[in-house]
């Protein structure tokens, strides 16, 4: 019964924990259903909007190189607080800004939250889930956190933006949420303390750039880079583009359209998951990632017909959300002991990061300069054709340590 009981203890704390992540998410993706009214109150272009979402990936970079060190002062669940509060903060400084450098600083506060959260849950599930062999569906839902919170702002901000007229009336609501999120945390979330901070108390001794000391290391933060830059152009700037006079779509359809890539990237993962449980070369696993990750770049703002914008954004979920899984689980090759492999973890964030932080801001400026949102395909189609160079010579020089891992545990069963 004791060992049943904690079990209920960990699940219950975890479904917390996730919905706080949700509750980040909310927030987090306010922006690109709101981009066209900041714009217009801002009076900026969409080379300058587009540093709204890029804000949060400068925040990602530079945090990242800190998280561990602040884990091991405030421990996981201070974590998952501190990003509650800079999600708080975010809406505060964001609904009240005179102009819009403060209403990007606000975002870069977002973004600092989005680093705290990435490093708190994963932390806390190895805390609440002791035996690794049941932490596998736990880390499974909390990949989807983001997903959740997106998907429900994509599809509720047109009805918040009705019930209180304005872009800000959406800010103050997302204020709202995360203050109860926050009073949840605090008072609903129980963790020993004692074991977090035991838990965490090395962790200051790791470095992201530690590993980042091999040529194949490098080619999968590159890789991540590379599908980050793809995806975020898409998840920031989609909303915009289908309300334009291109594509004709109202608000609400515009942000039901955009949330469709959400719900297939889902499957995606799930899809990509089966596949490297089931093919022993990892690496071409990957290389077949990134062909399609670029298909989905160049193909993002090229159709203008509503019937193939759909489709498109089907595409763009199933094709760009399977090359994460599939780096995670090339990590592996990427280093020589297990030590190493946790090292290689912690670095391809840094590459997620700075992936992400020029795609909408470049997509802006060139649209601006053209005129043209097709044109937007060139460098989503260069940078894929980089990270697709990288996927092959990871291939090329790990593929035989994949495929005799996967030989020796076949031959050993």
């Amino acid at each position: 019964m004791g060992e049943k009981s904690k079990t209920g203890n960990a699940w219950v704390n975890f479904i917390l924990i996730f919905v706080m992540g949700a509750i980040f998410a909310i927030g987090f993706f306010k922006v690109p259903p709101a981009m066209g009214s900041l714009m217009e109150y801002f009076q900026c272009g969409l080379g300058e909007a587009g540093w709204f979402m890029s804000a949060c990936s400068v925040a990602g970079t530079v945090i990242a190189f800190a998280t561990g060190a602040i884990q091991t002062k405030i421990g996981p669940k201070g974590m998952l607080i501190a990003a509650l509060v800079c999600m708080a903060l975010d809406s505060l400084v964001g609904v009240l800004a005179p102009n819009v450098e403060v209403f990007i600083a606000s975002r870069f506060i977002g973004g600092l939250g989005n680093g705290f959260l990435a490093t708190a849950g994963p932390t806390l599930i190895a805390l609440l889930f002791k035996d690794p062999a049941k932490r596998g569906l736990p880390n499974s839902i909390w990949a989807c956190w983001t997903a959740a919170g997106s998907l429900i702002m994509l599809n509720s901000y047109a009805f918040i933006l009705g019930a209180t007229g304005s872009w800000q009336g959406v800010w103050w609501v997302c204020l709202a949420i995360v203050v109860v999120g926050l009073v949840l945390t605090v008072f609903g979330i129980r963790v020993d303390h004692a074991a977090e901070m035991q838990m965490v108390a090395a962790g200051g001794d790791v470095k992201p750039w530690a590993g980042l000391t091999s040529l194949n290391s490098w080619l999968l933060v590159i890789v991540f880079a590379c599908f980050a830059f793809i995806f975020s152009a898409w998840s920031a700037m989609a909303p915009t583009y289908l309300q334009t006079p291109l594509v004709g779509m109202d608000m609400a359809a515009a942000n039901s359209v955009s949330s469709i890539t959400t719900v297939t990237g889902i499957v995606g993962s799930l899809i990509i998951g089966v596949v490297l449980t089931k093919v022993r070369n990892q690496p071409l696993v990957l290389v077949g990632t990134m062909v399609l990750c670029t298909v989905a770049g160049v193909i993002q703002f090229v159709f203008t017909g509503q019937a193939a914008i759909i489709v498109v954004a089907v595409l763009v979920g199933l094709f760009t959300n399977i090359v994460p899984p599939a780096l995670f689980s090339n990590a592996q090759w990427a280093a020589k002991t297990p030590a190493g492999v946790a090292l290689v973890m912690a670095a391809l964030p840094i590459g997620s990061n700075f992936g992400g932080i020029p795609a909408a801001p470049i997509a802006g400026a060139i649209v601006e300069s053209t005129g043209s949102w097709a044109m937007v395909a060139v460098p989503l189609g260069i940078v894929g054709a980089i990270g697709l160079v990288c996927a092959v010579v990871f291939m090329v020089r790990c593929s035989k340590y994949a495929v005799g891992a996967a030989k020796s545990g076949s031959d050993a069963q």
